[in-house]
């Protein structure tokens, strides 16, 4: 019954009540006010209700105040207007939010934004929802970089029914370095790290496979700025670093994963891929490290 059906109802029955009995009408009138006030908030709920949830690849744009997390960093930029940024996603088909689904935040070297080959079959399979920003790339400032994929991660995790254990931040190569830095910047969003290709440490670390210090733009390689406490806050995030025989940075990734992850402590594993370029990784790989992101082994 629509709401017009049941006001004309209640009116009708409270009408024959007033004629059959004068004296009851003050409390007819009443009752006419708390059920109008009823179907009032039913009709609201109707038109609030959300509407379903998109599945599938999409290009998606988030309007609305921006939301940030609890913690902020001074590395982070959080402002940035969403409705100008355009974000590509992929939701597994059998999502329907009845249970919680885990979430990787990508970030590209370049300014397109897609699917990686391979990665469907694990995404699908391992009920993972996947997100990047696109224009993120490595000719933009990392504060920028940074803060689109805090500020996309906490969007999707509003939509959608998403297990807050099961957040990763990922990338290639500078994207890479960028989820490596929201491992200590932002580990209260991101409890891992998928990094294909790029890595730095809050510490210089020994030299021993690395054959340059110097990334493509000319500056230092290796080497992010962090505070005591958001270094003790990293120890609670785990890193994935993954290299390849063919990889032109696989030395200096050797060299920070051993010199420094390894050596302090952290929760880190390494995966040297036999074969494997300059690339992001395939969906066997994937796997692999999500396997150790998820259960530490």
């Amino acid at each position: 019954m629509g709401p017009e059906a049941r006001i004309t109802g209640h009116c009708n029955l409270l009408a024959i009540s007033c004629r059959s009995d004068p004296s009851s009408r003050r409390t007819s009138y009443s009752l006419l006010l708390i059920a109008l006030l009823s179907i009032f908030l039913d009709a609201c709920k109707e038109a609030q209700a959300p509407p379903p949830l998109r599945t599938g690849a999409f290009s998606a744009v988030f309007a609305g105040r921006n939301l940030t997390p609890r913690r902020l960093s001074l590395q982070i930029a959080y402002g940035p207007n969403l409705s100008n940024e355009r974000y590509f996603m992929y939701v597994p088909s059998s999502y329907t939010g009845a249970e919680p689904y885990g979430l990787i935040v990508f970030t590209y070297a370049g300014s397109a934004a897609r699917l990686p080959l391979g990665w469907q079959a694990v995404l699908e399979a391992r009920k993972y929802i996947f997100l990047s920003a696109e224009n993120a790339g490595n000719d933009l400032p990392r504060p920028r970089r940074l803060g689109l994929a805090v500020i996309g991660a906490l969007r999707v995790m509003r939509a959608y029914n998403v297990d807050p254990s099961r957040v990763y931040a990922a990338g290639f190569s500078g994207g890479a370095r960028v989820a490596g830095l929201l491992g200590f910047y932002q580990s209260d969003v991101f409890r891992g790290t998928l990094q294909n290709c790029g890595a730095d440490f809050y510490r210089t670390v020994p030299v021993v496979d690395a054959t340059s210090q110097i990334d493509t733009a000319g500056n230092a390689y290796g080497l992010l700025e962090a505070s005591a406490e958001e270094v003790r806050q990293a120890k609670n995030v785990r890193f994935a670093l993954i290299t390849g025989t063919g990889d032109f940075r696989r030395g200096n990734i050797l060299d920070i994963f051993h010199g420094g992850f390894e050596q302090d402590g952290f929760q880190a594993k390494l995966f040297d891929v036999r074969g494997m370029g300059h690339d992001i990784c395939d969906g066997q790989t994937l796997a692999r490290a999500l396997d150790y992101l998820e259960k530490g082994s």
